[in-house]
């Protein structure tokens, strides 16, 4: 008898833990923001990003490409409300945003909040970053994300092992040195907050540190820029450059 994916479940079980503890009105702004999306997936560009997408699967046998709400993975309630979808970011994407920072990356540790399969971690690990972090909430997706990483390494896509850790973002405790932090839009306030005041301490524990956050779809950046341990040090299009300067 074959088994289910664990990402794969009845849609009236689906839609059930999506709107699990939503107002009407906040049941309201999710069915506009997908309505949203799907329209802006028909765009020409959209969809000249997404075969490039699904061509980086192609070349190397992983799984980051396809798209995972937030009613399939395995996320409680409370969680989910402060979550957005999996959605993996370009190879473009980490260029722009370590071009608009202006950073060496052989200078910095890279950490991807909220990784999902891992697609921009591979990526970074591909790069002279001196470790490529993924930090994911989702079980599933970390182990995605794991098996990616085996095969992308075994086909020499890699120049270091891609590390994950799996977890609450606002619980995760980054490394000591220069971080060059990467963000695409994979929560709202309440867990964002949390991960600032851990790289807020990391600074306060190391002040010579850089630490650098690149925001990527900042629906957020206003929270980063109103803390006073912040500093916006560029923008282009929809990315926001800060830098942490708490000591």
């Amino acid at each position: 008898m074959s088994q289910s994916s664990p990402l794969s479940s009845s849609w009236p079980n689906r839609i059930a833990r999506a709107l699990a503890g939503r107002t009407p009105g906040q049941i309201a702004v999710a069915a506009f923001k997908t309505a949203r999306k799907h329209l802006a997936a028909l765009h020409p560009a959209a969809r000249a990003a997404a075969r490039a997408e699904q061509a980086f699967d192609r070349q190397w046998g992983t799984d980051t490409s396809r798209e995972v709400m937030m009613s399939a993975l395995d996320f409680p309630d409370d969680i989910r409300r402060s979550s957005h979808h999996y959605q993996a970011s370009g190879g473009h994407v980490l260029d722009q945003t370590i071009a608009c920072a202006g950073i060496d990356p052989a200078d910095y540790s890279f950490i991807d909040y909220g990784c999902g399969k891992g697609r921009i971690v591979l990526l970074a690990a591909a790069k002279t970053f001196r470790r490529a972090i993924g930090v994911e909430y989702s079980p599933i997706l970390t182990e995605i994300a794991r098996r990616n990483s085996a095969i992308f390494l075994t086909r020499g896509g890699a120049r270091q092992t891609p590390e994950f850790w799996q977890g609450n973002a606002a619980d995760y405790v980054p490394p000591a040195g220069n971080l060059f932090c990467y963000l695409y839009n994979s929560f709202e306030a309440d867990i964002l907050s949390g991960c600032l005041e851990q790289l807020e301490a990391a600074k306060r524990a190391d002040p010579a540190a850089d630490i650098v956050l690149a925001y990527v779809n900042p629906q957020y950046g206003d929270v980063v820029a109103a803390r006073t341990a912040w500093r916006e040090q560029a923008g282009a299009d929809d990315l926001r450059v800060f830098v942490c300067i708490a000591a």
